[in-house]
């Protein structure tokens, strides 16, 4: 079963579907060799797009190795034959909306056998801007400051950080006009042609906010904002408006952990056996969610990503996402380039006899890190 899937991510998914034509790799010997020590071994990417599992996998498979992978439970939804083949080739799924016990029971197990890297991306979704690291959440140092304790003498703990970037061929610069003069006649937006390509999707960004808060407040609430303030204020007011009806985690401060805490609430509504939900109720909890969706998506635009530093490579992700979130479908019209770097990995055993060794200061350690070496990647300040 393995060499089929080996030559179905090669061929189909990477150069077919994600047009992934090159792959460039650095410090892959630091994995292969904490690996062969039998040392606990997490790897933590940041989650660039929707290629770079399939490229991890290409990687470590052509290294030898036998990655097991953490991914999110939706996927495991979509059918029999796909969750078949997700577990054939080591994926094995986790609730991101709650404390999945049997998940953290499967990780740690894999860490404790010492025979295969676990992958788990610690920013948990795709944001579409990837030269910029998210907030990063802290299950993987809780995985691993766990493991770390119960690893026989002789045996470490190592969480590696690893940094993707992709670049697109030049010829993408040929692709935007035809692809946002689609959107903007699907979306009956105003085309401005004589318009730079940046300027041309910001203010097609701001047609889709006025649609936004028409279609949830009755009318645009955020026209005198800057794109920024206004995105903000999109997903902020969607997320008090689902939380004065069913709360929200005291704990939960950023965006990702109000639709995580909520989220879970109205699918614990949802599947509840003893007072389940008449029909209006459902539909409003499901309308709620698609609140709660439309907010998350608001949130991955930061608003200022194409004005810091408007290179082609963020035209073309910005456009990709746009087509993603509005279309429904993800397009990549030509040829790109993987980049993968591992760094020096973080001594977790060491690191958890540290007096101050907390999970919050393991995550913070990694976020560092991962930031630090995406600047590399980019070359760029902004």
């Amino acid at each position: 079963m393995r060499p089929l899937l080996d030559w179905a991510n090669r061929r189909v998914f990477l150069r077919r579907r994600y047009r992934v034509s090159k792959i460039e790799c650095r410090g892959l010997e630091k994995i292969v060799a904490a690996v062969k020590a039998g040392d606990a071994v997490v790897l933590a990417p940041n989650h660039a797009d929707h290629a770079d599992v399939h490229v991890m996998y290409e990687v470590l498979r052509k290294a030898g190795l036998d990655p097991r992978f953490m991914a999110a439970r939706e996927l495991f939804d979509v059918g029999k034959l796909t969750s078949f083949a997700l577990q054939s080739a080591g994926v094995f799924s986790v609730d991101r909306d709650g404390a999945d016990i049997a998940a953290i029971k499967m990780a740690l197990s894999i860490l404790e056998e010492g025979k295969c890297p676990l992958v788990i991306y610690p920013e948990g979704e795709i944001y579409h801007h990837h030269e910029w690291l998210d907030p990063l959440h802290d299950g993987v140092a809780a995985i691993l400051l766990r493991a770390a304790k119960r690893l026989p003498a002789g045996k470490t703990a190592r969480l590696f950080p690893l940094a993707f970037h992709f670049t697109w061929d030049p010829a993408v610069k040929a692709t935007f006009a035809s692809r946002v003069a689609d959107l903007e006649e699907r979306f009956n937006h105003r085309s401005h042609e004589e318009l730079p390509m940046v300027e041309r999707l910001l203010r097609l960004g701001a047609g889709v906010l006025t649609a936004k808060e028409s279609q949830y407040f009755g009318e645009p609430i955020g026209e005198s904002m800057e794109l920024k303030e206004r995105i903000t204020n999109l997903w902020n007011v969607l997320l008090e408006d689902v939380a004065s009806r069913h709360g929200c985690d005291a704990k939960a401060v950023t965006a990702p952990e109000r639709v995580r805490s909520m989220r879970a609430r109205i699918r614990r509504a949802l599947l509840d056996e003893e007072y389940p939900p008449d029909e209006a109720r459902r539909k409003s909890l499901h309308d709620d969610l698609e609140r709660i969706h439309v907010a998350y998506q608001a949130y991955s635009y930061p608003g200022v990503y194409l004005s810091g530093h408007p290179s082609d490579d963020r035209i073309a992700e910005t456009l990709l996402k746009l087509e993603e979130d509005l279309l429904g479908e993800f397009i990549y019209p030509v040829n790109r380039t993987a980049s993968l770097v591992i760094g020096d990995p973080i001594d977790v055993t060491a690191f958890s006899k540290d007096g101050s060794a907390s999970v919050m200061a393991l995550t913070g350690k990694l976020e560092e890190r991962l930031a630090g070496m995406l600047g590399g990647l980019r070359g760029v300040d902004s």
